[in-house]
């Protein structure tokens, strides 16, 4: 009877820690991130975010370009701060809240969507300011 009791809690040892050494080692990859820059959608690499305080930044890298924003996640709302467009599609940008363009944030399922307008310039004519319509997709 002892034998097989020691044999009994050896599996549930072995089992346990089994099953937690399968949780320590998985990680679930992040989806593409998605940037729309004047109506013209690109797929790219995964965001990377970072959390300070009540700060998220997304960073996009793809290629040349390069986006990053930064909102504030306050409770249930996520307020956008700042979003930087650099060289997406010939386009150099910014909203900067209370300062240039308009914005708009959402949170669903760690999914950011970020939404609204930076000015900036295009490589066509660099001399002239414009307003290009932008919306970025990432998971965090």
């Amino acid at each position: 009877m002892r034998s097989r009791l020691v044999r009994v809690a050896g599996i549930a040892v072995v089992v346990v820690a089994g099953l937690s050494g399968c949780a320590e080692g998985q990680t679930v990859p992040r989806k593409a991130a998605h940037l729309t820059i004047d109506g013209y959608t690109r797929t790219t690499r995964p965001a990377a975010c970072s959390q300070e305080q009540s700060y998220r930044t997304i960073d996009i890298r793809d290629r040349d370009g390069h986006v990053q924003a930064v909102v504030l996640v306050s409770g249930e709302r996520v307020i956008p701060q700042w979003v930087k467009i650099r060289n997406v599609d010939g386009f150099n940008g910014s909203f900067w809240e209370g300062g240039v363009g308009q914005a708009h944030a959402d949170l669903s399922r760690g999914t950011y969507t970020i939404t609204g307008s930076a000015y900036g310039i295009g490589n066509s004519n660099p001399n002239k300011v414009v307003t290009t319509d932008f919306k970025i997709v990432a998971d965090c």
